[in-house]
């Protein structure tokens, strides 16, 4: 694999939109190390800021050091596999298609922001945002799984469209806000106002939730077919624990502001 070895501590935020693997396929280290990176206003190199090795597989990228200060790792990538054996900066994920990115650290603002495909995984937490939307977008996340291990964040999940948001422990304010479709599973507690504006989609609460707004009708206990299936595809994503906390489930219906049909699902 490519791997790219910051030499120091980022005194400065880098964006890393650049160097996906499909982007750094078939290119030696040191043709790698003259492309260029943008530093505020300035034009350098990839050489003035990594260590470069390239490998044996071009569909692999692995990122040393610590990388809270490089925002955008993964962006916009299609295929292939990046890892990062520390933080991760903002927007890691963004625009993704396909592919896999994988951080060992945590994660800061808008991680799978606009993300179309592929799964993101992060072992600690994750910043404000998580599969959100870009500024001026109507959509947020519109495919693929963000599978965070720690916490996340408040608004985690905005205006989320399509795919699959997994957060092992607790959210913040907001999660699911304006939620037009799609799931948001979380294994702790759920900050308060989850779901607000959102017209369809689910959000399960493994830990309750913080307060439900006046907005959502009680609809009863359940103990649907749905809450099986998506365990067995949790299961496949490698989340047995979650899975078989799956059901039954008190409903809360709403947002009835907006006259929506979604549902925020908590332990009875």
């Amino acid at each position: 694999m490519t791997r790219l070895a910051l030499k120091d501590e980022l005194p400065v935020r880098l964006s890393a939109d650049a160097l996906t693997p499909e982007r750094l396929a078939g290119l030696s280290a040191a043709e790698i190390e003259r492309l260029p990176l943008a530093v505020g206003n300035r034009r350098e190199r990839v050489g003035d800021w990594f260590r470069v090795r390239a490998g044996d597989d071009p569909a692999a990228v692995t990122f040393e050091g610590s990388c809270a200060r490089l925002d955008g790792i993964g962006a916009g990538m299609t295929a292939g596999r990046i890892a990062v054996q520390d933080d991760a900066g903002a927007y890691l994920g963004r625009g993704m298609r396909g592919g896999e990115v994988a951080v060992s650290g945590s994660a800061g603002y808008g991680a799978a922001t606009d993300m179309r495909g592929g799964t993101v995984r992060i072992r600690g937490n994750a910043g404000d945002a998580v599969g959100g939307s870009l500024p001026g977008s109507a959509a947020g996340m519109r495919g693929g799984a963000v599978l965070i291990g720690g916490n996340a964040g408040a608004q985690a999940g905005q205006r989320l469209k399509r795919g699959l948001v997994v957060v092992g422990g607790d959210v913040g304010p907001a999660c699911g806000a304006e939620m037009i479709a799609g799931t948001v599973v979380v294994g702790g507690a759920v900050g308060g106002n989850p779901g607000v504006a959102m017209r369809r989609g689910t959000i399960i609460g493994l830990g309750g939730a913080a307060l439900i707004g006046p907005t959502f009708a009680d609809c009863g206990v359940h103990d649907l077919v749905i809450f099986r299936l998506l365990a067995r595809h949790l299961e496949a994503l490698g989340l047995a624990a979650l899975a078989s906390r799956l059901g039954p489930f008190r409903r809360w219906a709403g947002d009835a502001a907006v006259a929506g049909r979604g549902e925020l699902l908590v332990p009875p």
